[in-house]
């Protein structure tokens, strides 16, 4: 693929015109002759505007707009790069949804604490309930509503 990719990007309207030939053969010879899918046989523009929107398409998707410089050691210093930067926007943002500037030390306990107002509110309970009794409370809510929910038994006349 990166041949035809190169092929495409160095060649430029020499490759297009060989590569709509190329479609041309193959969709005459293998779905028409071979396979019997199709009974219309593409003749040489019709195959040069099919290539045409076909790379037209994947251009959106980034299939046939990759610049050359890709697989060179330099992409993986980028992905390095990529992959610190990602890490240092996710602790800065896990930090501040925690309400804490820079320590780590207890962060996970002030997420924790976060969750559980954020659960206890859900619930009506207080904020230093305990665990079990804030699960038993959260399985009795989701119970109340999935009866209020679906609750179908209509009262006999």
């Amino acid at each position: 693929m990166s041949l035809i990719v190169r092929a495409i990007g160095c060649g430029g309207v020499a490759a297009f015109f060989f590569f709509s030939w190329i479609i041309q053969l193959l969709w005459n010879a293998i779905l028409v002759d071979q396979l019997a899918l199709v009974a219309v046989r593409l003749n040489y523009w019709q195959a040069a505007a099919a290539w045409f929107l076909a790379s037209l398409l994947s251009a959106w998707v980034g299939i046939g707009a990759r610049p050359l410089s890709w697989g060179r050691p330099q992409r993986a210093k980028d992905a390095d790069a990529l992959g610190d930067r990602i890490e240092r926007a996710v602790s800065r943002h896990v930090r501040r949804w925690a309400e804490d500037t820079e320590d780590d030390d207890d962060l996970g306990e002030r997420i924790e604490a976060k969750i559980k107002r954020g659960l206890g509110r859900w619930v009506g309970a207080n904020e230093d309930t305990d665990w079990d009794e804030l699960g038993e409370r959260i399985a009795r809510k989701i119970k109340e509503k999935l009866r209020d929910e679906f609750d179908t038994r209509q009262p006999r006349p």
